[in-house]
């Protein structure tokens, strides 16, 4: 039987996400950790980022030369699969890097669950009073450390913490206007635009008190947080948009991963390079929503 070659990048990669953001976090349904290993591993440090292995991000990656492990927020191998092929785009890219050297680690709802992963990210980011100026660089970061003051929504089935879990669920300080949030919603994931669903009898003037958030496809989480004022999150299906709004609640919604990219480069990136100074972390230019509004 061939030996694998020893690998010391992807070993503390690995071992460092198992720290903040064990595989035991993840939710049920979903598949993580390291999803594809390559035998021969590139010789180089590079740890690359993003959120998405699509074939122009797959070119990036391939193309830096010193990627060793490539940590892919959304996993490469998700539904059961027969065989892996060329011939199969987002399966070629997988099996492009397996050649090159690099081995594949998806942490998806790990990074979600954690205290100060995404999903409390998004509760200091949303829940910060941008309409009084813009925070400080660094800000946003600084007030993450001090954790979110929020509840899961979806405790994990084996949390460290009681603020471990799915969503999060937040209530303001100090009262704002939907149209205040949408503002907030944009400037902080720099967007241009956002959807919106007006619950039964609200208007943009309305007051917010409280909000869900919960990153990606949110909405099947979101959807026993009745007693919020509004939902942000990345996606819901035409039902659970009626179904919320009758219920009152409004919602803003992002398209998928624009509630989780800004992370990577703004929380995670630099975590890595501090905790893992050996490494050389680069985190993808090509890597963006697949939706465009025009």
């Amino acid at each position: 039987m061939a030996r694998l070659v020893k690998n010391t990048t992807l070993e503390n990669v690995a071992q460092f996400l198992e720290m903040i953001a064990p595989k035991s976090l993840a939710g049920s349904w979903d598949n993580v950790g390291l999803l594809a290993q390559a035998p021969t591993p590139c010789e180089g440090n590079g740890v690359f980022l993003a959120v998405d292995l699509t074939t122009e991000v797959a070119d990036e990656l391939l193309s830096l030369r010193s990627m060793n492990t490539a940590i892919i927020y959304h996993p490469v191998i998700f539904s059961p699969v027969r065989s892996l092929k060329l011939a199969v785009p987002l399966q070629q890219s997988v099996l492009r890097c397996i050649a090159a050297g690099v081995s594949i680690y998806c942490p998806h709802t790990c990074l979600d669950a954690m205290d100060g992963g995404i999903n409390d990210w998004l509760v200091v980011g949303l829940a910060y009073p941008w309409e009084d100026g813009a925070p400080q660089e660094g800000e946003i970061v600084a007030l993450l450390k001090g954790g979110s003051n929020s509840k899961p929504v979806e405790p994990c089935s084996a949390p460290r913490t009681p603020t471990e879990g799915l969503g999060r669920v937040k209530q303001l300080a100090r009262t704002c206007t939907l149209a205040d949030m949408v503002s907030r919603t944009k400037q902080f994931l720099g967007l241009q635009h956002v959807q919106i669903a007006l619950a039964d009898g609200k208007n943009m003037s309305s007051t917010l008190g409280s909000f869900a958030t919960c990153a990606g496809s949110g909405a099947s989480v979101l959807r026993a947080c009745t007693d919020v004022d509004v939902w942000i999150t990345g996606e819901a299906s035409h039902h659970e948009i009626l179904a919320a709004n009758a219920q009152g609640v409004s919602l803003i919604i992002t398209n998928h991963t624009n509630t989780e990219r800004r992370f990577f480069r703004d929380v995670f990136a630099p975590l890595l390079r501090d905790q893992l100074p050996a490494l050389q972390v680069h985190v993808s230019d090509k890597d963006r929503d697949p939706l465009m509004t025009v």
